[in-house]
């Protein structure tokens, strides 16, 4: 059976904690159905935004199982499950294998800098092995990083199928250009917040963390780029971009969790020993949202698949 090729807006959820820091299951499943219901075209489980480094295997499994559920087939899904060697991250996917995952997201080992070889050979072995395809999550805060020669080279394994790259760069999808991914059935996802320039160049869909607090907005970008409303999509992009400011008044997760918060779809995401904003400093990301506005100012430009 053939997968839904990834593409549009991915966004990676955050977990809902209650006050006590337990998981919020009930705010889980409604952040699902929200961003369903706003017209997202995936979800990217158990990502950074999620924490998943600071939380226990127990609970990681009953993230992907409250997701797997909520989601109900709608939208296809990505399942993050990296660690920090070949078995060690056979061994996480393993945890998930009877869920209704569609891809398997792994990034590189992160705690020692290994050779190119190396990391080659990490991803050839999972993406041979795992139950699930591979989408490359390639980010700058770990030491092996992977150059884009190397996700071009590793983009010829017919089971990597992806990559959330978390780069500024727009030259990449000039460079690598739509009909030769095509053809290796990959997806180039940007983790980058300027989705009407990177749309315009080619970037086949977004993984951004604002998506949690502002998937109408961002759906409605990537809706009037792909339509070629170029007016609609650059005015919503300097909405987002406005909007983004809210992120620099402290830890931009936990300026996120303010956000989030402000939308009503949960207390908080920061699990121990991570800290909430202050009040002071929330008051601030309150106001960027209240004056900006939260929804597009355009009405939604027809959706083009």
């Amino acid at each position: 059976m053939d997968l839904p090729r990834l593409h549009g807006i991915i966004p990676p959820l955050a977990t809902p904690l209650k006050l006590d820091g337990s998981l919020d299951e009930a705010a889980l499943e409604r952040l699902v159905r929200f961003q369903i219901d706003a017209g997202v075209h995936g979800l990217w489980i158990l990502g950074t935004t999620s924490k998943f480094e600071l939380q226990t295997d127990d609970r990681l499994r009953r993230i992907a199982e409250i997701a797997a559920t909520a989601a109900e087939g709608k939208v296809p899904l990505v399942l993050n499950v990296s660690d920090m060697g070949t078995d060690r991250t056979r061994a996480r996917a393993a945890m998930f294998d009877d869920l209704p995952y569609d891809y398997y997201a792994v990034l590189p080992p992160w705690y020692q800098p290994m050779c190119l070889g190396e990391v080659n050979d990490y991803y050839a072995a999972l993406a041979d092995t795992l139950s699930k395809p591979v989408v490359i999550y390639n980010a700058p805060w770990i030491c092996n990083q992977l150059g884009f020669d190397q996700l071009r080279q590793l983009a010829q394994h017919p089971r990597i199928v992806g990559c959330k790259d978390v780069s500024p760069s727009f030259s990449r999808t000039l460079d690598w250009p739509v009909a030769e991914r095509r053809a290796l059935g990959f997806s180039y996802l940007h983790a980058n917040d300027q989705m009407a320039i990177s749309t315009e160049l080619g970037s086949d869909g977004f993984v951004s963390a604002l998506s949690n607090p502002l998937p109408e907005l961002t759906v409605a970008i990537w809706d009037a780029a792909r339509a070629d409303d170029a007016e609609r999509a650059f005015r919503l992009q300097a909405q987002l971009t406005r909007l983004a400011q809210a992120t620099g008044f402290g830890p931009m997760l936990a300026c996120l969790e303010v956000l989030c918060r402000h939308r009503g779809l949960f207390e908080r995401m920061l699990p121990p020993p991570l800290r909430s904003l202050d009040p002071e400093m929330a008051q601030r990301v309150v106001d960027v949202a209240e004056v900006v506005g939260v929804l597009p100012n355009f009405e939604p430009a027809r959706a083009v698949s």
